[in-house]
């Protein structure tokens, strides 16, 4: 990963809040939860609302840049739409560090896109599609790209699947999406969202399959899913403890095998140590 991406908070963050761009008043409280927010131009605004909602971010949202402009991310409608010209329009005027592009299905999109974009600012483009799927690697190996995230609903619709709760028929897609951000440097994924708000078990679930698949982040929907995500994603003080022991082994030892605590201590495991340090 560049330097300038390493350095970017929404490359490390780990909870997205989606807070529709025609809900100001929202908009501090979504950003005192302690996640980084999405204010959303798609589908959380019906179409006769969208110049309000662009509006809305104008006002409201551009004198919060200053404070928090690292958290702020924005969706603007997809590529494929009359509205994202109109979103463009408006991006190339924004602070932003980071912009979501759902239902991306190619890097020639994500080309367009930058051309609004700042020099140090970056996409997560959305898997949500067969066409998505289908271009993955393209899309991951994009320069503007800084890690890749999860459409999940849309995804089941666009495919006509009948997920389990356990959504195992994506597995192999969320495996996929870890390979490939690995491969091109990228910040781990983010899994896409619970819409079962009142279902702490299920949140917990999918937290659990997301995090053993190697991603690190998580879209949400209310602020309530909030708190559990942030906590589920950071690392805890013993695990952080056991990885800078295991590190500091390791490096003493040269690049050798060496036993700690009676465990075999070799590269593999300095090498999950030092991952799960990084991404504190």
């Amino acid at each position: 990963m560049s330097q300038d991406k390493a350095n970017s908070t929404s490359g490390l963050a780990k909870a997205f809040l989606f807070v529709p761009a025609n809900r100001p008043e929202r908009f501090i409280k979504a950003l005192e939860t302690g996640a980084h927010i999405i204010v959303d131009l798609e589908d959380a605004v019906g179409l006769i609302d969208k110049p309000a909602a662009r509006q809305s971010i104008i006002q409201h949202l551009v004198p919060l840049f200053e404070k928090f402009g690292d958290r702020i991310l924005l969706r603007m409608n997809s590529l494929s739409t009359d509205q994202a010209a109109l979103d463009l329009d408006l991006i190339k005027t924004l602070p932003l560090k980071a912009l979501i592009h759902p239902k991306t299905e190619s890097s020639d999109q994500l080309d367009l896109i930058s051309t609004y974009l700042s020099s140090d600012s970056y996409i997560i483009p959305m898997i949500e599609s067969a066409k998505g799927i289908d271009q993955l690697r393209s899309i991951a190996a994009h320069s503007k790209t800084i890690r890749l995230t999860l459409g999940n609903i849309d995804l089941q619709a666009d495919l006509g699947l009948r997920c389990d709760s356990s959504e195992s028929e994506l597995q192999g897609l969320r495996f996929q999406m870890t390979v490939l951000s690995r491969l091109f440097d990228l910040a781990p994924p983010i899994d896409g969202v619970t819409v079962d708000l009142q279902n702490e078990a299920q949140l917990l679930a999918d937290l659990k399959r997301a995090r053993g698949i190697g991603f690190l982040g998580k879209l949400c929907l209310h602020p309530k899913q909030i708190p559990t995500t942030l906590q589920f994603f950071q690392p805890s003080q013993d695990e952080v403890l056991r990885a800078r022991s295991i590190v500091e082994a390791f490096e003493k030892a040269q690049g050798g095998a060496v036993q700690l605590d009676g465990k075999m201590i070799d590269r593999p495991v300095f090498l999950l140590a030092q991952r799960l340090l990084n991404s504190i």
